[in-house]
């Protein structure tokens, strides 16, 4: 059940002197176990968060999109009209990731991606004119990933900052999580996407936020949410 975008000869040659594995080191870590929280799955800022447009495009504050459909597939459409959280992690943070929420894997869309150079989501903001959001997702290895809850679906999208190493998810338990569980990790820099649907949801994180792995960034409502998503 463990996979991950391709690796290069860079990555190859990080791994071979140990660079990657002091990035993605596990630590302990403070998970929120209240059932109507979900929880940061990483250590990073919040570079940006939103509505999702009912036409399955992400919007990030500096105008620039992409279509969802794009890196999750068909099941871009649980997700219209819903909201978005992009996590920036810098080369200081934990560069391993927890889920979220309680939850089962039940999609997985990789890309391995084409950047010849770095692409960082979130720098549309520091330089103008430049649709980094869109070329970050776009040109960098990522993995689209799907979940259910007993709840709501949610996906994660881990996306590689530059193109010579890899995104790993970890699972060994048939595709099932508890939240908190550990969910893969990244080689050198990174950023996650999540996206979650058109329920009743309090964002409790603002932009610019730091937010450790575990911390509560959404309260969500039992009564809109339900299991007959799928």
């Amino acid at each position: 059940m463990n996979f991950s975008t391709k690796n290069t000869l860079i990555g190859r040659i990080a791994d071979y002197l140990g660079i990657n594995k002091s990035f993605y080191k596990y630590q302990k870590d403070n998970i929120n176990c209240d059932s109507d929280i979900v929880v940061s799955p990483v250590e990073a800022v919040l570079a940006d968060f939103g509505r999702i447009k009912d036409n399955g495009k992400i919007i990030s504050k500096s105008k620039k999109e992409i279509e969802l459909s794009e890196i999750i597939g068909k099941f871009a459409d649980l997700f219209l009209e819903g909201i978005y959280f992009n996590f920036y992690l810098s080369p200081k943070d934990k560069h391993y990731w927890r889920i979220s929420y309680d939850c089962e894997l039940i999609s997985t869309k990789i890309n391995n991606g084409k950047a010849l150079l770095p692409v960082f989501v979130g720098l549309d903001n520091l330089f103008k004119g430049n649709n980094y959001f869109a070329k970050a997702i776009h040109k960098n290895a990522s993995i689209g990933l799907i979940f259910k809850t007993k709840f709501f679906p949610f996906a994660m999208i881990p996306v590689g900052s530059l193109n010579v190493n890899g995104i790993h998810i970890v699972n060994d338990f048939g595709g099932k999580y508890k939240k908190g569980d550990i969910g893969g990790y990244f080689s050198i820099g990174s950023s996650m996407l999540l996206c979650f649907p058109n329920y009743l949801f309090e964002v409790l994180i603002k932009t610019g936020t730091k937010v450790n792995i575990g911390d509560a960034i959404i309260k969500f409502d039992f009564e809109t949410a339900s299991d007959s998503f799928l």
